[in-house]
């Protein structure tokens, strides 16, 4: 059944920031008798896949100079406590990292290729899980939407139960980059799938190999989300045309190799949490094709129940109290600045909180 979205303002007594999410509204159900329930997992644990390319990567600077650039944006954004970002990391928020820059994956040096910024710094594609902090992006000293997410669901965990994040991501991957086999995948007329492409070389197993490392501490991993900030390099007329479809595909093959970590073990209950592009001027992939393309990403969070959209263009007037653009302080003419990537995570995480999606 195609559902109903429904725009959420973000206002900074919600989540600090102004940014607008677009949700499906979820369907209403009669409750069950209590003693039908089933009894909750105590072991059980919430997990979300962070994927894309440089936005959701990470190619923000938190620092210029001396000047701390968090501490800044907090400050403007009216939020407190920096430090817990830059220094301490939230403990309640765990994530395991494996990413690189375009054209600088490997599949033949998946742990020696020292292009790639991971938190496992000896075994690298094995995954290790950290508190979540600055320098979880392209490289130590940038910064992705996982501090904003953090940030805002801090408080929705312990550090003796957290909330883990699994992000494998690479700058400049799409569906159809030229001269590399490092897209996302893309079936051929066959209906088949190449053997190399981001999705099975790369995050798939990484994501396996990091639900291995949480159920060795004790929990039962389970996938409530896959987050997903890409676009950019699909921005082009051809491209776009194909991109649903694609999308479609490369999801549904996510929730069907991932149902026994799902909810009840049914894939369909893994949601998936897109966030639109920028569209404004200056952008190096246009600002038409930009707005054509976050119309597919809206149509394809329409079609079905459990898939959501950031939508960051909600607004007409965007306010400097809500928009999310590239530049400074901290970014360049494709990479969100430090408050908008702030706030891009925590419209994320609107989302998981207003659709209840850890429970």
């Amino acid at each position: 059944m195609k559902s109903v979205n429904k725009l959420m303002s973000l206002t900074l007594a919600a989540l600090a920031m102004g940014l607008t999410a677009c949700t499906n509204t979820p369907a209403t159900s009669s409750k069950a008798p209590e003693s039908s329930e089933p009894e909750e997992d105590p072991n059980a644990v919430s997990v979300f896949v962070l994927s894309g390319q440089s936005n959701m990567e990470g190619n923000t600077s938190f620092k210029s100079g001396s000047t701390d650039l968090i501490a800044q944006a907090f400050e403007e954004m009216g939020l407190e406590d920096p430090e817990i970002l830059t220094e301490t990391g939230v403990e309640s928020v765990q994530t395991s990292l494996y990413c690189a820059g375009y054209g600088q994956l490997d599949h033949t040096k998946l742990d020696t290729n020292t292009q790639v910024n991971s938190t496992n710094k000896t075994e690298r594609f094995k995954g290790e899980f950290v508190p979540t902090k600055t320098g979880l992006g392209l490289n130590s000293s940038k910064m992705g939407p996982e501090l904003g997410m953090a940030y805002a669901l801090k408080d929705e965990a312990t550090a003796e139960k957290p909330i883990y994040f699994i992000k494998m991501a690479s700058g400049g991957s799409g569906f159809e980059q030229s001269g590399t086999d490092y897209n996302w995948p893309v079936k051929n007329a066959n209906g088949e799938w190449p053997e190399i492409n981001m999705y099975h070389t790369f995050c798939k197993p990484f994501i396996e190999n990091n639900l291995a490392l949480i159920k060795e501490a004790g929990w039962n991993p389970v996938i409530k989300g896959w987050l997903w900030h890409q676009g950019e390099s699909d921005s082009a007329t051809e491209k776009i045309a194909k991109y649903k479809q694609r999308l479609g595909d490369m999801v549904e093959l996510f929730r069907n190799d991932f149902a026994e970590y799902a909810k009840d073990e049914d894939g369909e209950n893994i949601a998936f949490v897109d966030g639109m592009i920028y569209q404004g001027s200056g952008t190096a992939w246009g600002a038409q094709t930009s707005k054509d393309m976050n119309a597919v990403k809206q149509e394809f969070a329409d079609s079905a129940d459990n898939n959501y959209i950031v939508d960051i263009y909600a607004n007409e007037e965007p306010t400097a109290e809500n928009e999310l653009k590239p530049g400074n302080p901290g970014g360049d003419n494709m990479h969100y600045n430090v408050k908008s990537s702030l706030r891009l995570g925590m419209g994320y995480a609107k989302v998981i909180l207003d659709n209840h999606l850890l429970d």
